[in-house]
């Protein structure tokens, strides 16, 4: 305990010199913006037609060639192939048109895949676009050399894939190498409405046998961020934003089949999803009577941590233009449509026959954009169903219906303003109001970013407030709490390093709409990274960081833990990587949550973990990765194990299999689940064993049908060797305790052997732009049993044996856009 107090008193003389010195080198450096190009656009009167042939009369045959610069391997140096681009416009469309000369056109790579999928082994060509020159954000569009679309939302240099557009591309590859035509409607943009139009831009080509990526405009990996570095396109005037208006009507038929009642259900559901664009920098999105049945499953985990698992998103509604209301950290959309509360019954009379998994959805609606000033707005709203369980008397047969989840408003409301080299300001609020007595939640926040010119250091302060309002049930007791963040660092360049200071009150709450593992902390950490960001000797690039972190409880300000990591990436020149990370707890920890009571915790001694990675060049037809590491606590000899791998064998151009295996093994002291009504904390000594292993294969017919299969087992058992009591002093005595099961009988009650699978077949067919016919079959088995002795095969066999969840459903979507029928009629 000195020496952690010792080292968190040198640790913030650490952090004030560390501060002062950052502050210091950009007035000391005074270091200059890098210049833009420029690129200019040229109107034509008339379209030309997208078919990959640039011998329409629009564009021009003798256009200049032209080297980009490198971003990897080789970040500054000139490519090794020229290009030929062009942008030209009409009243209704932005076109461009490149010639990616090769030498050897019989070697472009030229894998099928699905939209987005930019990890296929293929060319690519692409063209952003900055339409406010925001430095921000930014509107993406990629054409692979197979012809498959990608297109992405840019956030400095995040890359959005959720985000869809409705535009047209084509490609044709000859002896000089491969042409690319793209058709970008001014709808499928937001530009300001304004005489001459100047829009960042840049242009991004990527030759997949040379793993070689390059820009028009040089983008530094050694500046943070990929859309402050464009170049500027020119010579667009007279141009209207146009009226912004689509339709996607849908209809769903459902057959669910439920193993347990061997019941079967057929069902049919039909939706629209609304686009209108407000004016030319403001879009309202509406989704009417959603349907999520064709949603991937979640990868399920048996969870016995005291802390909440974290599912993916999956719901395209609530990935697509949510850039805005992720901005904070308090949003986390699984909250929309969860069921919130537990179900209340006499559990020694009566039984739950039934209960909600979700709360369904009877609308939800986006609006959000950003103006020419850089003024963002978003707003959200969502409302769901009221949910019922029905309970059953024991005795007696009789059933009743009780609520569990009132009539519910998710809303979420953001401001936020873009500022001088690429800094912003934001303030989100999330509110969470229940009918019926329910109760509501408020939570607020605020945060800045300032940014030198050079956008090479950084200050971020974040702070947010929660209010809650319980039901009248609790009394209508209010809670209050509160979260702060101030980071200082330097984001850019070899040398990278950094401060930052986390509080959180032991009162923050803000999951009615947002996530968060646990409050009641002060964390401070500081990191150093150095980055190899250019070739040297057979070293691509590479990157080695330490991080140390100290925590303290908010409330008791009482020390819990001492943290350091050191990490390492090396890339080689023939594009196999390694890398390693070493953690080790100097001093004993203090663990607060384990226990499950407030004031009490559990000590730990010290502790260290090791990890190693390898992954292959992914230009091969058969690439992976594969790990291993170790957690050891030497003075309880205790051993954490683990190993995976990943490969991906790709058959030929239109056909990939890949399989996926994580397995980890060790010993583990933690609270006992199921907890036997006594007036002490029973804790368990317990061997864990985990293996998840997920299977793929997906066949592209062509750029716009596919077939994807997705098999994933979660195999977890958990055997208790050893029974405690914790102490008030937070260590553990070892108890004898009969875990004989009360009512069964059996032994071993607490042991655990448990199974998640899930099996998603996907067939899509693109039937016009934005257009499609999906048919998803979805099957999921979950069981418990305390047979923690069986091999892996015949407990995957019994598995399979067990009640299945069957989905089989067919949607047709229709894509309806307001301008293009509009031209029909002319």
């Amino acid at each position: 305990m000195q020496l952690a107090q010792r080292f968190a008193v040198n640790k913030q003389n650490l952090y004030m010199r560390l501060t002062i010195f950052i502050f210091l080198l950009p007035f000391i450096l005074q270091a200059k913006e890098k210049e833009k190009r420029s690129f200019q656009a040229n109107r034509v009167e008339n379209s030309p037609k997208i078919d990959g042939n640039l011998s329409d009369p629009v564009w021009n045959q003798q256009a200049s060639k032209m080297y980009f610069t490198q971003f990897a391997p080789n970040n500054g140096a000139p490519s090794a192939f020229q290009t030929q681009v062009q942008v030209i416009y009409t009243d209704q469309a932005v076109y461009v048109a490149a010639r990616l000369y090769d030498p050897e056109p019989h070697l472009i790579q030229k894998e099928f895949g699905q939209r987005d999928d930019f990890n296929r082994n293929t060319d690519w060509f692409g063209f952003m676009i900055d339409p406010y020159q925001s430095g921000i954000n930014a509107f993406s569009f990629f054409v692979s050399a197979a012809g498959v679309q990608g297109d992405y939302f840019l956030t400095v240099g995040e890359f959005d894939q959720s985000w869809d557009a409705v535009w047209n591309s084509a490609i044709k590859i000859d002896e000089n190498g491969w042409t690319v035509e793209m058709m970008i409607p001014y709808f499928a943009i937001r530009f300001p409405n304004q005489k001459e139009q100047n829009w960042g831009v840049n242009f991004y080509r990527n030759v997949k046998r040379k793993q070689e990526e390059s820009y028009w405009n040089h983008v530094d990996n050694g500046i943070d961020g990929i859309v402050n570095q464009q170049g500027t396109l020119q010579g667009i005037t007279d141009i209207k934003p146009p009226l912004r208006l689509s339709l996607s009507p849908y209809v769903t038929g459902i057959f669910n089949h439920d193993g347990y009642s061997n019941k079967g259900e057929f069902s049919w559901a039909g939706g629209l999803d609304l686009k209108y664009g407000l004016n030319e920098s403001y879009t309202l999105d509406m989704t009417l009577i959603p349907d999520f049945s064709q949603v991937q499953s979640d990868n399920i985990v048996y969870n016995i941590s005291p802390f909440e698992v974290q599912f993916n998103e999956n719901r395209q509604f609530f990935t697509e233009g949510t850039d805005l209301f992720n901005k904070s950290g308090l949003f986390y959309s699984r909250r929309v449509g969860q069921s919130f509360r537990s179900v209340k019954y006499n559990e020694e009379t009566e039984e739950v026959i039934e209960s909600p998994t979700a709360a369904n959805l009877l609308n939800a609606t986006k609006l959000s954009g950003r103006d020419k000033n850089g003024f963002g707005v978003g707003l959200f709203n969502a409302i769901s169903k009221e949910t019922h369980a029905i309970i059953r008397n024991k005795e007696n047969g009789e059933t009743r219906k009780v609520r569990v989840d009132p009539l519910t408003n998710f809303n979420v409301f953001v401001i936020d303003q873009n500022l001088k080299n690429n800094s912003n300001i934001n303030f989100t609020n999330t509110n969470v109001t229940r009918g019926s007595g329910g109760k509501d939640a408020n939570v607020s926040g605020l945060s800045l970013t300032l940014r030198d010119k050079t956008n090479t250091y950084q200050l971020y302060t974040f702070g947010a407030y929660n209010l809650i309002f319980n039901s009248r049930e609790n009394g209508y007791k209010k809670e209050e709490g509160f979260k702060h963040i101030i980071d200082l660092a330097k984001i850019s360049g070899k040398w990278q390093y950094g401060v930052s200071q986390n509080i959180e009150s032991d009162t923050y709450n803000p999951r009615d709409l947002g996530f968060l593992l646990a409050p009641n902390e002060i964390t401070h950490r500081v990191f150093l990274q150095y980055n190899i960001l250019k070739p040297i000797g057979v070293i691509n690039n590479s990157s080695t960081g330490l991080r140390v972190s100290n925590q303290y409880l908010y409330s008791p300000r009482t020390y819990a833990s001492l943290q350091t990591n050191l990490n390492h990436y090396t890339q080689f020149k023939n594009f196999w990587g390694v890398g390693f990370n070493v953690g080790v707890n100097p001093v004993r920890g203090y663990d607060y949550f384990e226990p499950r009571v407030n004031g009490r915790y559990f000590r730990q001694p010290e502790s260290f973990n090791a990890n190693i990675f390898v992954e292959s060049d992914n230009r091969k037809a058969l690439a992976g990765n594969a790990y291993t590491g170790r957690w050891r606590r030497p003075s309880w000899e205790q051993t954490f194990r683990w190993w995976g791998t990943y490969l991906r064998w790709r058959i030929n151009n239109k056909v990939s299999t890949d399989v996926e295996v994580n397995y980890e093994v060790g010993d583990s002291r933690g609270y006992v689940n199921d907890q036997p009504k006594m007036d002490f904390i029973m804790f368990g000594l317990r061997t864990m064993q985990n293996t998840t292993n997920i299977y793929g294969f997906n066949v592209t017919f062509n750029r716009n049908m596919g077939l994807r299969l997705r098999i994933r087992h979660n195999w977890t058992t958990i055997r208790y060797e050893k029974y405690f009591e914790l102490e008030a002093n937070g260590d553990l005595t070892q108890i004898s305790f009969d875990d004989t099961h009360p009512e069964t009988g059996q032994p071993k009650r607490f042991d655990t052997n448990f199974n998640a699978l899930n099996l998603d077949l996907v067939y899509f067919w693109q039937i016009a732009p934005g257009s499609f016919v999906n048919f998803v079959w979805k099957d999921a088995i979950q069981n418990f049993t305390n047979n923690t002795e069986v091999p892996y095969f015949i407990n995957l066999s019994d598995a399979v044996r067990e009640p299945h969840i069957n989905s089989v459903s067919l949607r047709i979507t229709y894509f309806l856009d307001y301008v293009t029928i509009k031209n029909s009629f002319k």
